[in-house]
């Protein structure tokens, strides 16, 4: 996924992360390898995703006093191989640094699994398609609760929960899926999933990060 591809290089130096105790690392520790994850996944696809290090995949645009900008957690199964078996991520979001409330970010969360040559992705675009019955898009959005926010030496330490719901879709729907959402126009949600061949899966984890404060203004 793009997360891996193209923002954690650039944070690379901003990343810390997760270990049994909450004391300084070495100087020579790569931080980056002791974040964790758990991913529990439901529905069409049932997977668990236990990841740690660099298989926890972390994604930060700007990390101020007050909130966390871009933000975006996720975890894999690596395929030994260099790639993945499967993987998902939160989407990017925006979060206060406050414990104990349930924020909203948009609807990016994403599962993509690889069999072989074979890849499928499950999106929360195509839970909105498919699935969303809520005009506001409750259903298909990311909600994630930060259980705690702890200053620990020159890191912050995060814990946290998510949730969030996600659906393949056909790349080509047949004509039988456009003709009944052109018959049934304004309809929520948009095209008939039956009709379609969509999925549909149910996402929740947690994960404990560290963030370097060097990079926090």
């Amino acid at each position: 996924m793009f997360y891996r591809k193209i923002y954690l290089p650039l944070l690379a130096c901003a990343m810390a992360a997760c270990s049994k105790s909450d004391k300084e690392k070495p100087a020579d520790t790569d931080p980056a390898d002791l974040n964790s994850i758990s991913v529990t996944i439901t529905g069409e696809v049932n997977q668990k995703i236990e990841a740690r290090g660099q298989d926890v995949q972390v994604a930060l645009l700007n990390f101020t006093k007050t909130s966390l900008e871009g933000f975006s957690v996720g975890g894999l199964v690596p395929d030994g191989n260099g790639s993945f078996k499967i993987e998902s991520a939160t989407g990017l979001m925006t979060l206060a640094l406050q414990a104990g409330n349930e924020q909203t970010g948009t609807a990016t969360g994403s599962v993509t699994m690889k069999n072989g040559n074979n890849q499928v992705g499950y999106s929360a675009q195509m839970y909105f398609l498919y699935y969303e019955t809520d005009i506001n898009s409750s259903n298909s959005k990311t909600y994630l609760t930060l259980t705690g926010v702890k200053d620990t030496a020159n890191l912050l330490k995060l814990t946290g929960q998510f949730r969030y719901n996600a659906a393949y879709g056909p790349d080509n729907q047949s004509d039988a899926c456009v003709m009944d959402g052109i018959n049934h126009s304004g309809r929520m949600p948009m095209y008939n999933p039956d009709i379609c061949g969509a999925k549909k899966v149910k996402v929740a984890g947690n994960f404990t990060i560290y963030l370097d404060k060097v990079m926090q203004h």
